[in-house]
């Protein structure tokens, strides 16, 4: 091949190529969602009620302290992990927030268990409606911080789509049963482990499907980040 014919080959392949647009950068995206997370909760509370006695609850008790505690490190380390799954070069970051996220969601998993079985129930219990309140509240809160990952993921054009969705949904309504407890009544233990600690799983089962059909729906410009 000659190198003219060089050049007419390198020159055709490159007519059909597009601009690369680079993804924003990390810290950014996490500002964006928690920004959105910030915006949703005020929305939430002004629509359900902010309830001065569940900030009450929080402050009297150091069980709900503590399992509020545990759920804002469990969604700011899935939201985290999902974030920097999507981005080549920073796995070691996904890795040690996704490890951070199991430790806390185990902690406050065994903590709620020894709640539940060794603590006598010396209060009114919350009924079982409450317990489905506050899980759909989380996973409402969190949809839509979890759809600013999925949009970013689908920038990045991500291997792991599955992954990084799990993560994202799990985490956010985490977070959202964070925002729960605003306006929420109840401390009793039985309620923090249906109504709040098991947010995360409840997320990883509600949200997961619709951010994966809508990730795999969003345009996917190929990009480069950090």
């Amino acid at each position: 091949m000659t190198q003219d014919q060089d050049r007419d080959l390198i020159r055709a392949l490159g007519e059909d190529l597009q601009p690369v647009k680079p993804i924003p950068r990390l810290r950014k995206a996490l500002v964006a969602v928690i920004a959105t997370w910030v915006a949703v909760v005020l929305a939430s509370w002004a629509w359900a009620g902010f309830r001065p006695d569940g900030l009450t609850a929080l402050y009297s008790s150091g069980s709900v302290v503590f399992v509020v505690a545990a759920l804002a490190v469990v969604g700011g380390a899935g939201l985290v992990a999902s974030l920097a799954a999507a981005v080549p070069g920073r796995e070691r970051l996904a890795w040690g927030a996704l490890l951070t996220g199991l430790l806390s969601a185990a902690a406050a998993a065994g903590f709620g268990t020894f709640l539940v079985v060794a603590v006598p129930g010396h209060e009114p219990g919350a009924p079982v409606a409450a317990h489905f309140s506050c899980l759909t509240r989380a996973c409402g809160v969190g949809l839509v911080p979890a759809l600013v990952v999925a949009i970013f993921a689908a920038r990045a054009a991500p291997y792991r789509p599955l992954v990084i969705v799990l993560g994202a949904a799990a985490g956010a309504a985490a977070l959202g049963a964070v925002a729960a407890q605003a306006t929420c009544p109840f401390g009793d233990p039985v309620h923090l482990m249906l109504g709040h600690i098991l947010a995360p799983v409840a997320g990883a089962l509600v949200l997961t499907l619709p951010l994966l059909v809508a990730m795999r729906r969003l345009p996917r410009p190929g990009g480069a980040g950090g």
